[in-house]
């Protein structure tokens, strides 16, 4: 198959992701066809696309006429044999439930051809996993688009343990096609790069609630003070605890234990504390905005502790084979995360000695062996990895 072959493109959901790969294909010239099982959540994602556009056309990025040929060129249904019909590329948005989406591949792998590419948008769940009920596993692949998927150019591209070198090419080709920025994931790992390099930082940040010693708007205001537009804790809130939650408990099965919610975020999950979408979770919620002290910053927690966390991750994904490149691992946290520098150029510019000594601290206070420095962080080479 080449690029050209492709003209129609099917998305299977149309939630917050599937609406959003659905408006990105339809303004790069594709023609869609969104599908999902019930017409009012059908209705609902292709408001949200007219309401994007209509953004952009109220502020001349973009005209009507140009918006009124995107929005032509989208299709919607609940019948999936209508959805598939005709296509050469088939995403799947649905959420984030293993048996739901091997049900759905599986009924995708009866009704298509052997020459059309599958592709799923799970950003954490195993793509050779879901690829064991697919009929021909060289054409399924992962396309981990990053929310939101009109702003962030990131397109993660995931090797299953079986798909193929031109699968991978294809959907590079296309996410270019999309305006975005695609990176080759080599290795089905859990996280893949980017959630991958975050992960840790996760585990710190739950353990950072459960020691009682950190004050989470002083963190928060420290971070943002340094460019980020929310802070860790913030972050939590705005993602949902319980999305948080799941995917710490999901590294804690397939990385490490100590991935495990800590005893807070469990006790607000039991509590229905989710953050933004309750109006209570780190933080009180109203008019959409958390409720912050930002009038003093951490004196024991600094964007030094996040940044070497994220930098000894990135060692370890180098090491594994997840990335092709430090480079690939750079760019993916730049596109991906919307990152000033991605981890191996802000270590070009610090001292091993300060990321160890950062990493054996943060590691012996909060009881994280994950966090201790890899030995290419100890002895400096990790500047020259993969040089």
């Amino acid at each position: 198959m080449k690029l050209e072959d492709i003209q129609s493109i099917t998305i299977l959901g149309s939630g917050a992701m599937g609406h959003g790969i659905a408006q990105v294909c339809i303004e790069a010239g594709f023609d869609v066809i969104m599908r999902d099982i019930k017409q009012e959540f059908i209705d609902n994602g292709v408001a949200k696309i007219k309401d994007s556009f209509a953004f952009l056309v109220g502020k001349g990025k973009m005209t009507q006429e140009a918006m009124d040929a995107a929005m032509g060129r989208l299709k919607t249904t609940t019948d999936i044999k209508e959805a598939l019909s005709g296509a050469k590329l088939v995403i799947e948005a649905v959420p984030e439930i293993m048996d739901l989406k091997k049900s759905v591949f599986k009924e995708v792998s009866d009704l298509v051809a052997d020459d059309v590419i599958v592709a799923t948008n799970t950003s954490t769940m195993s793509i050779s996993e879901i690829a064991t009920v697919v009929k021909n596993p060289a054409r399924f692949v992962g396309m981990h688009f990053f929310n939101p998927v009109n702003r962030m150019k990131l397109v993660e591209v995931i090797y299953g343990d079986k798909t193929s070198d031109e699968t991978v090419d294809i959907l590079c080709e296309v996410s270019k096609k999309y305006n975005k920025v695609p990176i080759k994931v080599m290795k089905d790992r859990p996280g893949f790069i980017v959630n991958r390099i975050s992960a840790p930082n996760q585990a710190f940040i739950s353990a950072m609630l459960d020691s009682g010693e950190v004050v989470p708007d002083e963190v928060d205001t420290t971070m943002k003070s340094v460019g980020q537009k929310m802070g860790p804790f913030e972050l939590i809130d705005f993602v949902g605890v319980d999305v948080f939650s799941h995917t710490l408990d999901y590294y804690s099965k397939t990385l490490s234990k100590e991935f495990e919610p800590g005893k807070v975020l469990k006790a607000k999950l039991a509590s229905n504390d989710l953050g933004l979408k309750t109006g209570k979770g780190v933080y009180e919620w109203k008019d959409g905005k958390a409720i912050i002290d930002s009038s003093k910053p951490s004196s024991t927690i600094g964007p030094m502790d996040f940044a070497a966390i994220q930098i000894n991750e990135a060692v370890r994904v180098f090491k594994e084979g997840i990335a092709q490149s430090t480079k690939d691992i750079d760019d993916a946290v730049k596109h991906g995360m919307g990152a000033f520098f991605g981890p191996f150029e802000l270590g070009a510019g610090l001292e091993p000695q300060q990321l160890t000594d950062t990493l054996n601290k943060l590691a012996a206070k909060y009881n994280l062996s994950i966090l201790k420095p890899e030995p290419e962080i100890v002895d400096g080479s990790f500047k020259t990895l993969g040089k």
